[in-house]
Order: C-alpha cells, then sequence, then structure tokens
C-alpha cells in the first residue's frame, strides 16, 4: 500500500473520500473499479481502458495520481484486496464482533449498527434532493421501479405504497426476460427508479443506463458518489447500508423510502384518500360477492 493510502483503511476508502477531486476521466475509473472490483484486479491497463472508454496511458496517469508507481502495483492492491476479502477466516471474525464473555451480543451490535446507520441518515439527509425526487415521479407519465437482488424487497415496499397514490407505476422484473420487454415502450416522459447497493447488481445497472440514453429522467437510492448510478441520475439519494453481518442492511434505506412517500403522500393527499376510499368500496363489493357465492 503506497504512502497516499496508508492513513485510510484500504485503497476502496481512499478513493470514495477523494472521488470528488478526480478528473471525469478518473472518476469513471473511480466507478468502474469500485463497481467491479473482483474483476478489474485481473484486467491489464488496455482492458481496463477498453472497458471505460478511455486509453491505457489514462490509466497508467491515474495508477499514479493516487500514489502508485504505475498499474501493475495498483493491480497488486485490488489483488490483495480481494484476497482479504474473501478469506474465510476474516469473514468469520467480522461476523464475531463481540466476546460472548461480554454484554454485547451479535444481536445487540445488529441493533446498534443500524441504528448509527439512521442516525447518519437523518445527519446528512437532504430535504430538497427528497422533494425532487418526489416531484419527478408525479410528473412523469409512466414510473418504472427496477431493484434486484437483496434489494427487490426494497422497490416491492416502495411500488406497492405509491401505487396507492398514483397511477402507472410498475415494478420490473426479468422473471422470463420480461425486464428487456419494457426497454421498447420507454421513452422521454418517463422515468426510472433504480434502487442498488454494493455489490451492485449488473442487471439494474445496465437497465438504468440503457433507460438513460433513451432519453427516460433517473432517479436514484443507493450509498454514495462512486455508485455507478450516481454519475447518471437526475436526482439520486443516498444512505448507509452496511451490517455487522455479511450482508447489507435495508434498515436505512427503508426509513429514506419511508420519508419519499410521506412526501408523496403530503403533495398528493386528496387523490390517495380518494384511491383508498376506491379500494375500500371495491374490496367490500368483492366480499359481498364472495358470501353470495
Amino acid at each position: 500500500m503506497n504512502k497516499k493510502i496508508k492513513s485510510y483503511k484500504n485503497l476502496i476508502e481512499y478513493l470514495e473520500i477523494k472521488f470528488e477531486t478526480f478528473t471525469n476521466t478518473q472518476k469513471d475509473l473511480t466507478n468502474y473499479l469500485i463497481s467491479n472490483i473482483n474483476d478489474v484486479a485481473f484486467l491489464t491497463a488496455d482492458e481496463i481502458a477498453e472497458k471505460v472508454n478511455s486509453t491505457p496511458s489514462s490509466v497508467i496517469r491515474f495508477a499514479k495520481r493516487i500514489g502508485y508507481r504505475g498499474y501493475p502495483e495498483l493491480q497488486k492492491d485490488l489483488q490483495n484486496l480481494i484476497i482479504d476479502k474473501i478469506s474465510v477466516v476474516e469473514e468469520l471474525e467480522t461476523n464475531k464482533k463481540f466476546d460472548s464473555s461480554k454484554a454485547e451480543t451479535a444481536i445487540k451490535l445488529s441493533l446498534k449498527k443500524d441504528l448509527s446507520n439512521l442516525n447518519s441518515l437523518i445527519k446528512e439527509i437532504n430535504e430538497n434532493s427528497i422533494i425532487k425526487f418526489v416531484n419527478i415521479i408525479i410528473s412523469s407519465r409512466k414510473k418504472y421501479i427496477i431493484a434486484s437482488r437483496s434489494a427487490l424487497s426494497l422497490g416491492h415496499f416502495f411500488f406497492f405504497q405509491l401505487k396507492k397514490m398514483i397511477s402507472d407505476v410498475f415494478l420490473l422484473s426479468n422473471f422470463d426476460d420480461g425486464i428487456f420487454d419494457m426497454l421498447r415502450e420507454i421513452g422521454p416522459e418517463d422515468v426510472i427508479l433504480a434502487i442498488s447497493f454494493p455489490r451492485f447488481t449488473k442487471l439494474t445497472i445496465n437497465f438504468a443506463q440503457y433507460a438513460k440514453k433513451g432519453g427516460a429522467k433517473l432517479i436514484s437510492v443507493t450509498d454514495k458518489k462512486t455508485s455507478p448510478l450516481y454519475k447518471i441520475s437526475d436526482v439520486c439519494l443516498f444512505c448507509p447500508y452496511e451490517s455487522s453481518a455479511f450482508f447489507n442492511s435495508n434498515v436505512a434505506a427503508m426509513a429514506l423510502l419511508n420519508a419519499t412517500l410521506s412526501e408523496m403522500f403530503n403533495q398528493k393527499h386528496n387523490s390517495t384518500i380518494s384511491n383508498l376510499k376506491k379500494e375500500a368500496a371495491i374490496r367490500l363489493k368483492l366480499d359481498l360477492l364472495r358470501s353470495k357465492g
């Protein structure tokens, strides 16, 4: 590890903190590196350059910019980072951040981590961004939500509540490759809401990029400015996601989506109440039909 990075936890933390000091090309390289670290560690400078539409010399200059003598030295650091990451011993130690003889249990540590995430969210939340986020949804013709793997529950929750307030809301699913059929219908009057956290799901990122190139608005919920969603989003909401275990915590993200839905309800209060009354009437009619049957 070079001198510039020694004062940080690792190369990734250094890149995240220094992200805004980089040029646009360097930001593209950083985004690709963080999002594809398992692949990048074994790619040549030429191969990385091709992935980000840059040049091998730009990759080499970037390595030197962050304190390495050249790209091979940077690549070695990346490989060591992966080895540390996949070490079984380290994973077990990470998941046992407590001594059974102490009062702190895994359960309490998990709850405290979630509480810490919520406190960070409250401290750093940008209410203007949430209002812009909601306004884009309201002003768009069709609203598409895409979230995969561990973020799927977040996407489904937001979809379920949002469709009670406004119409033309769709949750994208790739069951039977149906997600790609939607790309034909998405246009400049529509909005895509992408939800993704490390390790970023390629399906979500690729779909968001393609839809954005097609002219659709893109809003996102992710972790920070180094996310591949940030650069292409019209509005991006950030929240912490780390847990005391091996998986992502959705607690802060759920709270952020709750806050967003609350702002939506604030703006669409009357129409939402009307929709809920209609839904209740329909349920009552269906119950009567069942009882007669």
